[in-house]
């Protein structure tokens, strides 16, 4: 894999970071969780990983962003991949101005462009979203939200040609590695 950009997008506990880490393992491409952006930010101000994060913070954590974006763009050596990880929806207010901002930089780089939407059964994402680790990493844990996001929104939808839907409830992260770059392959 050679220049290419993906873009794992899903609810929290839905997989992201496990498949990204799979991915990257299997393909040598960079890893931008968007945990890695916003920890620095997560981890001073108080957070009980349930209740809603203060709305301020987002303003700082785009900052970062943009220096993370910029240097991925036009600093990073021009054979690079990268994986990144991302909990837009449709529905947030600023989401799909960050899923654009992503997109063309891609288009910038000069790099393959592949965003995947991550579904999750309900039942599949409480289990996923408690597990210990993710507390570790500052990450959502409330075992309500899965069934609330399903309710009240959707995964960022996009009608970009190198689109790829898949389902992880019954998948490991390793064969949703797998198939994710044997659709990045078809592309070729």
């Amino acid at each position: 894999m050679n220049n290419t950009i993906i873009y794992l997008l899903g609810f929290p506990g839905t997989g992201k970071y496990t498949i990204a880490k799979e991915i990257c393992a299997q393909t040598g491409a960079k890893l931008l969780d968007n945990h890695l952006i916003n920890n620095p930010l997560f981890s001073l101000i108080e957070k009980d990983r349930i209740a809603p994060l203060p709305e301020r913070i987002w303003d700082n954590v785009a900052q970062i962003w943009d220096a993370v974006l910029d240097t991925m763009i036009h600093i990073s050596p021009a054979h690079y991949s990268f994986v990144l990880t991302n909990a837009l929806t449709d529905e947030g207010e600023i989401d799909r101005s960050w899923f654009n901002r992503v997109q063309n930089g891609a288009v910038e780089r000069g790099a393959t462009f592949i965003p995947v939407r991550l579904k999750c059964s309900i039942e599949e994402n409480e289990r996923r979203i408690v597990q210990p680790n993710r507390a570790e990493r500052l990450k959502e844990i409330d075992p309500t939200s899965p069934k609330r996001n399903a309710e009240n929104h959707t995964v960022l939808t996009t009608d970009h040609p190198h689109l790829f839907n898949l389902d992880v409830t019954n998948l490991t992260a390793e064969k949703a590695a797998q198939t994710i770059l044997n659709h990045a392959r078809n592309l070729s």
